[in-house]
């Protein structure tokens, strides 16, 4: 997948994230050239559907609606 496709597929969940919550919530959600094809109880489904779809190659993109993003962060140490 390129990264600026990703980030396209990315920007839609962003920017539609309100309405997407409404009737997605906790769902994996399956995006491909920026809309929604279909949401999914779990990651292996909506993965398995992409591929069976698209293929190993394209560039969809499965991503977790949750209400509250979890918190990512990376940290260094210095020795």
């Amino acid at each position: 997948m390129g990264e600026k496709d990703l980030k396209k597929n990315l920007d839609f969940v962003t920017k539609k994230r309100k309405t997407l919550l409404r009737e997605h919530r906790n769902k994996f959600l399956l995006v491909f050239n920026e809309k929604l094809v279909d949401s999914y109880d779990t990651y292996e489904r909506a993965a398995e559907e992409g591929v069976r779809l698209y293929g190993l190659d394209a560039n969809f993109l499965v991503y977790h609606l949750v209400e509250k993003e979890p918190l990512n962060f990376i940290m260094e140490a210095a020795l």
